[in-house]
């Protein structure tokens, strides 16, 4: 299958895990609101998430795939180091679950101190975190199991588990909706939501596992020097993967300074997700096995190529979603989310946030690219020193523009740091022969751009004139506006090649 068609399938079943995924945030807004009881559980739920994301599938991923990839024709060898880092794997995390609960308190009060002042929204946050912890050995897990078959090409199956999780999430505000629960045991009946999910994926995922006749199995943990090297790769990559979620960190941190102003933060990042999981994110997936297969035979020209054809791939949708959320901010959380204990304050707050972060979505898409080339060349070590810069950076502009313009300090450091750690991945991947972009994908980028900034035009200006007056309307725009670029921009990537 090719490339793009594999990109197009993870593309796909990732939208269909973000449309689960808006049914479910109508869901927790209507039932929870943008107030105490929605901070308290996204606060809760990021811990987990932050794991998955920080070692599930991301550090672990970057490290072990690039290595297996180079196991996989041996299969008892590739069974073995699998069960090996598995093992390792559950145990590590087994550690870290019994310290967390433990010190839980103590790791709330650091990570957010404004939630102390509300009284009882501290405790009740200890209680939820601690419950919605013992997921991340079934997350984890899931991003292991996802990564092996990631590495035999098998993409969908890992695609559709998020999907899966915003189900089950949904099933338990129904149920929540329907017995009239809209309190704290809203929050209770989400939590055992996630953990059944998350039982459920791990079960999918082994039995596809066991289908390809993969023996995969809990052993007792062994070092040895793919083990070594594997954990050194790791430990240098713990920090490079990890860039967003410290983003993400910080960023609480912050926002917890102002009630309400981490499910702005939320809910902006989730708008904004959207277009860069179904793009960038699903061609990052499907590019470092990809350019870790064409960089172990030493083939150049194919890791060119595939790059050109995803960056060109990925812009021409990038692009007009950056103007669009732009351009329609306001009206989609007005009349998407702006029901129950959503306020129009609310919307405001967000739709501001989702103006900010949506300039960066070219470089959290084309920031893929360079980042899994270098983790698909085994260089672990040139995309931390590039998050440690871009880190600093965006640290400093949270604190140094909160007096300034408050929570909106957040958003605006993660764009300029994205974009900074941008520019210098891609001087190390041309310092090391790793990209080379063509004439005809530049010339192809810009004519997008230009596109998307005429469409942004007119969005900007039917918005303006009042004629965007509930859903209905507000789709009708958005889809006359891709009738109206998506041919145009088809055309000139066809004439361009």
């Amino acid at each position: 299958m090719s490339l793009h068609k594999h990109i197009f399938k993870v593309g796909a079943w990732t939208g269909v895990s973000r449309l689960l995924g808006f049914v479910r945030d109508l869901f927790i807004a209507a039932v929870l609101g943008a107030g105490v009881l929605s901070d308290i559980f996204f606060a809760a739920f990021k811990l987990p998430n932050i794991f998955r994301d920080w070692l599930g599938e991301g550090a672990l991923n970057v490290a072990f795939v690039p290595m297996f990839s180079g196991y996989k024709s041996r299969p008892n060898i590739a069974s073995y180091f699998a069960s090996n880092t598995f093992s390792w794997l559950m145990l590590v995390l087994l550690g870290v679950t019994i310290i967390a609960t433990i010190f839980m308190p103590l790791i709330l009060m650091g990570g957010l101190p404004g939630f102390s002042a509300v009284p009882g929204k501290m405790e009740l946050t200890v209680i939820i975190a601690r419950i919605l912890f013992f997921y991340i050995f079934l997350v984890c897990g899931v991003g292991f199991l996802s990564a092996i078959l990631n590495a035999f090409s098998e993409f969908a199956y890992a695609a559709m588990m998020p999907a899966l999780l915003n189900a089950f999430m949904i099933g338990g505000l129904v149920a929540a909706v329907h017995f009239g629960i809209a309190d704290e045991r809203a929050l209770y009946i989400l939590s055992a939501a996630v953990l059944i999910a998350g039982l459920a994926q791990v079960a999918i995922l082994l039995w596809r596992l066991r289908a390809r006749k993969f023996g995969l199995r809990i052993i007792r943990p062994r070092v040895n020097q793919r083990m070594k090297t594997l954990f050194k790769r790791i430990g240098i990559g713990f920090v490079g993967t990890g860039f967003y979620q410290i983003n993400i960190i910080m960023g609480a941190l912050i926002a917890s300074l102002q009630s309400g102003a981490i499910s702005y933060l939320y809910y902006a990042d989730r708008m904004v997700q959207l277009p860069f999981a179904m793009v960038g994110l699903a061609a990052g997936t499907v590019l470092l096995t990809s350019l870790s297969d064409a960089i172990k035979v030493k083939n150049l020209a194919k890791v060119h190529r595939q790059q050109n054809a995803v960056l060109s791939g990925t812009l021409i949708w990038i692009f007009p979603s950056m103007v669009g959320l732009f351009a329609l901010a306001v009206p989609i959380m007005q009349f998407v989310f702006e029901r129950g204990a959503w306020t129009h304050d609310a919307t405001l707050a967000t739709a501001a946030v989702i103006m900010i972060l949506c300039i960066g979505l070219p470089a959290m898409s084309i920031g893929q690219i360079y980042q899994k080339t270098l983790y698909a060349a085994q260089d672990m070590k040139t995309p931390v020193k590039m998050s440690i810069i871009s880190l600093v950076v965006s640290g400093a502009l949270f604190i140094a523009l909160f007096p300034w313009i408050g929570f909106l300090s957040v958003p605006v450091g993660t764009v300029v740091g994205g974009y900074l750690r941008d520019a210098l991945l891609i001087i190390a991947c041309r310092r090391k022969g790793l990209f080379k972009v063509s004439a005809q994908t530049l010339r192809k980028c810009a004519m997008f751009l230009g596109l998307s900034f005429a469409m942004g035009v007119g969005l900007w200006a039917v918005r303006d004139a009042g004629l965007i007056t509930g859903l209905f309307s507000l789709g009708a725009v958005i889809a006359l506006a891709a009738a109206l670029y998506m041919p145009i921009a088809l055309l000139v990537n066809k004439k361009l090649k």
